[in-house]
């Protein structure tokens, strides 16, 4: 079963932090490149090879980190926790700490988000209050 849901939707009730507040430097760039392969087996067959979106929303550019009609970005734990409760679609949950947490770092690269020296850990995507910026 396929369900499609906007952001608009999801995020209706999200309260989000100060635009100051910045992702620069939550993952590593191994932990990057170890997501993309994590993506490509387990995403990318319906958010697209370049998260451009085909049966699902695209995880990339202003149309996903923007809550319509607001402004706001959505942040680094709004889409973890989003990711880590009901994704891969029709199997939910089946992705390791590690993975879950790689996959974040590979969807924070490609939305423009600059790497640091440190992996992001699960728990750190958790709780980033860090908006995902493009």
């Amino acid at each position: 079963m396929l369900v499609t849901v906007t952001a608009a939707t999801l995020f209706a009730a999200v309260t989000f932090p100060s635009a100051a507040t910045q992702t620069a430097g939550l993952y590593s760039s191994k932990q990057a490149a170890a997501g993309a392969t994590a993506y490509a087996q387990n995403c990318a067959r319906c958010h697209g090879a370049n998260l451009e979106g085909v049966s699902a929303p695209p995880l990339r550019g202003s149309d996903f980190t923007s809550v319509p009609g607001g402004g706001s970005k959505l942040t680094v734990h709004d889409i973890f926790k989003y990711m880590t409760s009901l994704m891969p679609a029709g199997n939910p949950g089946s992705l390791t700490h590690d993975q879950y947490a790689a996959v974040m770092a590979f969807i924070l690269k490609e939305n423009g988000n600059a790497a640091g020296s440190k992996a992001l850990s699960y728990s750190a995507a958790m709780s980033s209050t860090a908006p995902i910026r493009k």
